[in-house]
C-alpha cells in the first residue's frame, strides 16, 4: 500500500510468513489459557511478557488484559452500581466528550455511549481526586471494544459493562495511568522530560532536525500520551502496543513513542515544520484496508527492545506524585536548595523544549474547576483499605 513509504523500515519481507507466525501465536495463548494465564504469568513472567509483547491474538487479548491488570482481585461486587447512584462536577464535561469518542465508527452508537457514560461517572465518583479529563473518554472506549472482541455491535452486558469498569479502575490506578490525568498533570509532565532526555540520545539526527523547524514534542506527544495513541494512530497498532504497555508496564509508552519515530525518520527528515504537523494529525486517518499496520506496530515493539530506559529516568517516573497540587509549590525557609527536577514544578518549568522560541502550549488545563462530591463512607473506606492492600500507603493519592 501507498502508506508503506511512510514506514520505510516496515517495507521489509519479515511480513513474509505472518500467516504461519499467527497461527503459532494463536496456538501458544491457547496453551496458556488452558494452563491459566494468571499461573502462567506468576510462574514465567518472562515468557509471558516476551509473548505478549509480540501481540495477543484478538480472542485472547481481554482475558489477558483483564489477567495483566489483576482486575478481579480489586472488583468489590455491587459497588459499581452503588457508584451510579451519586452525581458529580463532571458530568458535564462527560457528557461533551462522549460523542467525541470514534465518532468514525457508526456501530459506537447510543448503548455504547451510555455505557461509557456510565463507567465514567462511577470512577469520577470513586476517585473525584482525578474526576474526569479529556482523554479518559479513549480509554475507556478502548476497552469496551476489547471486552467485546473487537466489535462493538456486540450486546454489551452489565456484567461486561463492569467488568470494563474494574479494568479500567486497575489501569489508572494500579498501573499508575491517573497520575496524567491529575490536575497539573504531574505524570505527564514526567514523562514528556523523560522522553526529551531519551530522544536526544536515542534519535539526535531528528532531534536535531526538530529544533531546526522549531518543532515542539508536545505537539504529538499530548494525544499520544493522554490517549494512549488511540487518537492518534491506526487502531490496529494501538492494540498491539496497548498489549505491551498493559502487560509491561506505563513506562513501555517511552521506547514505543521512540521506535515508532524511529520508522518514521526517513520520511519525517525531508518534512517541513508545517507538514510535521499536518502529518501527526492525519496518521490515524490515514488507513488502508491493504496496509498491515498490526505488523508495523509489532516491528515497532520488537525495535522498542533496544530501547532503554536509564534507572535515574526511572527512579523519577516512580517517584510518588503529590497529595495536593499546593504541594508543587510548598516552601519553607529552612529548605535547603533542589536540585533541577527534584519537583514537580521543576518539570512544569523545565518543558519548554531547549529548541523553543518561549511559546507556550495551546493545550489548556481541563482542571479549572473545584471538586466536592459526597461518597458513601464504606467506599472511601474500602478504597482506602485497597491502597493498603497495594502498598501504597493511606496518604497516597496515586
Amino acid at each position: 500500500c501507498d502508506l508503506y513509504l511512510l514506514w520505510p523500515a516496515a517495507c521489509v519481507t519479515w511480513t513474509c510468513g505472518m500467516a504461519d507466525d499467527k497461527l503459532r501465536r494463536q496456538r501458544l495463548w491457547k496453551s496458556m489459557q488452558q494452563r491459566g494465564l494468571q499461573k502462567f504469568m506468576q510462574q514465567r513472567p518472562g515468557d509471558f511478557l516476551r509473548r505478549a509483547r509480540k501481540g495477543v491474538p484478538s480472542e485472547y487479548r481481554a482475558e489477558v488484559w483483564k489477567t495483566a491488570l489483576n482486575a478481579e482481585a480489586h472488583a468489590k461486587p455491587g459497588l459499581y452500581q452503588e457508584l451510579q447512584t451519586a452525581d458529580n462536577e463532571f458530568l458535564h464535561l462527560i457528557k461533551i466528550d462522549i460523542p467525541r469518542t470514534f465518532p468514525e465508527d457508526p456501530s459506537f452508537d447510543a448503548e455504547q455511549q451510555k455505557c461509557l457514560f456510565r463507567i465514567l461517572k462511577a470512577y469520577a465518583n470513586l476517585c473525584p481526586d482525578v474526576g474526569y479529563c479529556q482523554g479518559m473518554n479513549f480509554i475507556v472506549g478502548l476497552l469496551l471494544l476489547v471486552v467485546q472482541g473487537g466489535d462493538f455491535g456486540q450486546t454489551l452486558s452489565p456484567e461486561t459493562e463492569e467488568e470494563t469498569f474494574w479494568m479500567f479502575f486497575s489501569l489508572m490506578e494500579c498501573s499508575h495511568l491517573n497520575g496524567f490525568y491529575r490536575r497539573q498533570f504531574p505524570l505527564l509532565q514526567r514523562y514528556l522530560w523523560a522522553f526529551e532526555e531519551l530522544i536526544s540520545s536515542t534519535l539526535p539526527d531528528l532531534q536535531q532536525h526538530f529544533c531546526k523547524e522549531n518543532l515542539q514534542h508536545t505537539v504529538y506527544l499530548h494525544q499520544w500520551f493522554l490517549t494512549l495513541f488511540i487518537s492518534s494512530l491506526p487502531l490496529p497498532m494501538v492494540l498491539v502496543f496497548w498489549d505491551a504497555i498493559i502487560c509491561g508496564g506505563l513506562q513501555e509508552i517511552l521506547p514505543i513513542s521512540l521506535s515508532v519515530l524511529q520508522l518514521l525518520k526517513a520520511t519525517l527528515l525531508k518534512m517541513k515544520f508545517e507538514e510535521i504537523v499536518s502529518f501527526f494529525k492525519t496518521m490515524r486517518s490515514q488507513q488502508q484496508e491493504d496496509c498491515d499496520f498490526e505488523s508495523i506496530a509489532r516491528i515497532a515493539v520488537l525495535g522498542s527492545d533496544s530501547i532503554s530506559i536509564p534507572d535515574h529516568i526511572l527512579e523519577v517516573l516512580r517517584r510518588p506524585l503529590p497529595l495536593r497540587t499546593d504541594d508543587l509549590m510548598e516552601r519553607t525557609p529552612q529548605s535547603p536548595p533542589r536540585r533541577r527536577m527534584d519537583s514537580d514544578e521543576d518539570f512544569a518549568l523545565s518543558m519548554t523544549s531547549p529548541c523553543s522560541t518561549g511559546a507556550t502550549s495551546s493545550e489548556g488545563s481541563a482542571w479549572d474547576y473545584l471538586r466536592q462530591i459526597r461518597i458513601n463512607p464504606g467506599v472511601l473506606s474500602w478504597w482506602e483499605d485497597t491502597k493498603l492492600g497495594l502498598g501504597l500507603g493511606p496518604e497516597t493519592s496515586w
